[in-house]
């Protein structure tokens, strides 16, 4: 059982980069900075051949998550193999619960993904506020702070804060939640 959550986290870790590598490319990121050239490097593997069946849409290089959704599906398929070789009894259950929590885990990246965006920006804000990077990660966090900009206060704006405290319930109550109910109606 450890084994698995190991594989999961190792999955849902990739996959969070992979998803913060399209977020910053879709915020402007120049591909020479280095955070680009470290997220290139871990994910290049898959988003090159992705990238030869999947095109891009208005912009957006919808690669980059459909390739993040195949792999946690092939580890969700791969996890449901290993649980049956180590004596389980296969329920037709297993295959939707897999594509269902493959999407729980993708969303629980983007998440991690966004979540990531916002520490960088805070810690930016206090450090360099001038860094190229401040302007990609607020690129890419205004759609979800801009609903949210009366909660600024003179120079310090807490919609961030919202988000955050959204984002972390959503990951640590909400995706397991979730994942009790899917377990709960199929099985």
């Amino acid at each position: 059982m450890l084994l698995i959550q190991i594989i999961e986290l190792i999955t849902l870790t990739w996959a969070s980069v992979l998803l913060l590598r399209f977020f910053l490319q879709r915020g402007g990121l120049s591909v020479s900075h280095p955070l680009a050239q470290l997220s290139m490097t871990l994910t290049d593997w898959i988003a090159r051949p992705a990238r030869k069946i999947i095109r891009p849409v208005k912009g957006w290089d919808t690669a980059l998550p459909a390739a993040a959704f195949v792999v946690l599906l092939l580890v969700q398929m791969a996890l449901i193999v290993v649980r049956l070789a180590l004596g389980a009894t296969f329920q037709p259950a297993q295959v939707p619960y897999a594509v269902m929590n493959s999407i729980l885990y993708l969303t629980q990246a983007a998440a991690y993904a966004l979540i990531a965006c916002l520490i960088i920006q805070m810690v930016l804000s206090f450090a360099d506020p001038y860094n190229p990077l401040m302007n990609t990660v607020c690129n890419v966090l205004q759609p979800f702070t801009r609903p949210f900009r009366f909660l600024r206060v003179g120079r310090i704006d807490f919609s961030g804060s919202l988000i955050f405290i959204a984002l972390w319930l959503y990951t640590g109550v909400g995706v397991p939640y979730l994942r009790y109910l899917l377990r709960v109606w199929l099985f």
